[in-house]
């Protein structure tokens, strides 16, 4: 499907937000405040700007500011919201033409902005009591509920368990609504029913909430203490709810219970940036927010302020494939009056490796001739720092990060990898190369320490024997001794935390290995990219700011998964990996609504770019590639191949993936 984007006359607006609002936005800004209201807010369309306007307008129009709930889904939209609404008040707290019916503001009240957790954890101290708490109980992270858990299934002599996925249960059965949580654990195995017993008792024990109570307890608070409910339902009599699409089931039953009958709700959201269902939000909230809310006010925000018509027309070209049985009209159509731009490049490469290699050249092609290499370090403000700052690699999982990080270090571009560690820092990575270290070179006290500490002394002798009689001594044949002999997928389930995703690591390094006979090339080819990454351009030492932290250049091109990049925009967008069984993912394919949320997550990597966009390929490419219109679309080859190739519908796609696997 071919899709348009047409340009409009109308107001300007600056990147970061402007106090002068295009009609839509004044629309919605403006709208009844005791009515609910829906803002179908696209990518780059101002949605914060149009979220805190209505904030400040509610002020203006007399609604005390404590009674205001503005929730948000991270705490740096929180602090940004802040930020603008408090520097509304002050310009509405000075005006002499038109001052606002609540005096004082500044200085004595102010709404409540924070995510749904940082809320209920407010609610929590004040009432911990009724849930067996005191008011200084403790948060347990992801690392100390793993930790618990493991505990519980080491005193039920059940050690072979994996509390990974036992957590994992856990967490489905917090974030239940609360109607359903009862038939839910009854549904699950009796290990898992013990489990989540003792686990909420030594929470209890402990003086502890794990990070799902934060809004689990406040729910079941609502519904033991009746009065607590009535007690914040007077204090907050308008809520507001950015990125309204992330809800799950049990967030929304948080919202219908803080609103009551009341109609005074406002939401901001776009079904097309919907990319969380795996960890449970449900799309369908947000596209029946008209049958929720009798009544409701729909206004739809589609100028775009971010991209180019390009850039616009050829994720919107994508997203149109998606289909929904809604009310709610869908940003699809977003049109700018920024400039036309550069054509999108679509790159086929030979393989992931010489994919890496063609993204690291134009990034360094790109800083040629800018003064970045004889500047980086004397003059921050040179344009090659600029270039290289507002430049971002995205892809679908942390594994591919391993190819393009190499391929940026054998050039010395500096990068940083965000939410996660580089490569060769996880821990299943630098366990595997200890043990090849230890396969290389038995003298090598310290491999031996982190295989000892991380195993048994034991295990420890069990590997050296099986090392020292193993007679292929390439990489890929000691990796795959080390994990038969350690047992290290059990062990990963016992011991760790996301354990299928340190699995896509070890299957990345394991590719990566295949390439090499010798084990010593293997290892010295790690030592040197580990040694190269804290080098800057110039070939000097990067030097920690301070005892304990780790060396970083603050001007770095940024590497994250398309998750973590949403909420964010870049000059020039880098999307790897845009193959089929990648993006839309092999674990995607099971149905239709699985599908349309990798095309979601596609669309989100589109329009996270200002002025540049690349989506590269190797293999097979994604089906997703065939929907950009043509006309949109610059394609290169290392292959020979033409555009025809991306010409392929989802059966033909599903019959060649299924063939290739």
């Amino acid at each position: 499907m071919v899709s348009k984007t047409f340009t409009k006359s109308g107001k300007t607006q600056e990147n970061q937000g402007s106090p002068a609002l295009n009609p839509d936005q004044e629309r919605a800004v403006r709208a009844a405040p005791d009515k609910p209201l829906l803002i179908v807010a696209g990518a780059g369309t101002g949605k914060t700007a149009t979220l805190t306007s209505r904030v400040a307008f509610l002020i203006k129009e007399g609604v005390p500011p404590a009674s205001i709930c503005a929730i948000t889904f991270t705490n740096k939209a929180a602090r940004e919201m802040e930020e603008r609404i408090v520097s509304s008040f002050k310009f509405l707290a000075s005006s002499e033409d038109e001052p606002p019916k609540t005096k004082n503001y500044p200085l004595k009240t102010r709404p409540f902005i924070g995510t749904f957790h940082a809320f209920g954890a407010r609610i929590l101290r004040r009432h911990a009591a009724l849930l067996g708490r005191t008011p200084g109980f403790v948060i347990f992270d992801d690392h100390d509920s793993f930790s618990l858990v493991k505990k519980i299934l080491k005193d039920m002599d059940r050690r072979k368990e994996s509390p990974a996925i036992i957590l994992g249960k856990i967490s489905a059965l917090k974030n239940t609504p609360s109607g359903d949580q009862k038939a839910k654990l009854d549904a699950e195995a009796p290990l898992v029913q013990s489990v989540f017993a003792r686990y909420e008792a030594g929470l209890e024990e402990q003086n502890a909430f794990d990070f799902d109570d934060l809004l689990a307890k406040v729910v079941l608070l609502f519904h033991k203490a009746p009065a607590v409910l009535d007690r914040y339902r007077a204090q907050f009599t308008h809520i507001l709810i950015d990125e309204y699409q992330d809800l799950n089931d049990l967030q929304y039953e948080f919202t219908r219970l803080l609103v009551g009958d009341r109609a005074s709700i406002s939401v901001v959201g776009d079904a097309e940036q919907t990319i969380y269902g795996w960890r449970g939000s449900n799309i369908e909230i947000f596209l029946r927010f008209p049958d929720d809310w009798a009544e409701a006010h729909m206004v739809t925000l589609d100028q775009n302020y971010r991209s180019t018509r390009h850039i616009l027309r050829a994720a919107s070209g994508v997203i149109q494939n998606n289909v929904y049985d809604t009310k709610v009209q869908r940003a699809t159509g977003l049109w700018t009056e920024n400039a036309e731009g550069k054509k999108v490049v679509a790159h086929e490469a030979l393989g992931e490796d010489a994919e890496a290699e063609w993204i690291a050249e134009q990034i360094g092609y790109r800083l040629q001739g800018t003064g970045y290499r004889k500047n980086a370090d004397t003059e921050p403000g040179s344009p090659g720092l600029e270039a290289i700052s507002s430049t971002a690699i995205l892809y679908r999982t942390n594994a591919q990060s391993r190819a393009l990080e190499q391929a940026l270090l054998r050039r010395r571009i500096p990068y940083r990898v965000y939410g996660g560690l580089k490569f060769y820092e996880r821990r299943e990575i630098k366990d595997i190369v200890a043990a090849l270290r230890y396969s290389l070179n038995p003298k090598d006290q310290l491999a031996q320490e982190r295989l000892e500490k991380n195993f048994s002394k034991r295990m420890f002798r069990t590997l050296a024997d099986a090392f020292a009689n193993h007679p292929d001594p390439s990489p890929l044949a000691r990796i795959d001794l080390f994990l038969k002999t350690a047992g290290y997928f059990e062990y990963m389930e016992r011991n760790m935390t996301n354990p299928r995703e340190r699995r896509e690591n070890i299957e990345e390094l394991v590719h990566f290995a295949a390439g090499y006979k010798d084990i010593a090339e293997f290892l010295g080819e790690i030592a040197l990219l580990q040694s190269t990454d804290n080098l800057n351009a110039n070939g000097r030492r990067i030097r920690a700011e301070a005892p304990g932290q780790t060396p970083q250049e603050e001007h770095a091109v940024s590497l994250m998964t398309i998750h973590l990049a949403k909420g964010l925009e870049f000059d020039r967008v880098f999307v790897a990996g845009v193959v089929e069984g990648v993006l839309p993912h092999a674990r995607s394919m099971g149905s239709v609504d699985e599908v349309q949320e990798e095309r979601r997550l596609m669309y989100v990597a589109m329009t996270r770019a200002r002025k540049e966009l690349y989506l590269s390929f190797y293999e097979l490419p994604s089906r997703f590639l065939g929907e950009v219109p043509e006309d949109t679309l610059e394609f290169q080859s290392e292959t020979g191949t033409d555009r025809k190739s991306l010409d392929y519908d989802g059966e033909e796609y599903e019959e060649r993936y299924i063939s290739l696997d």
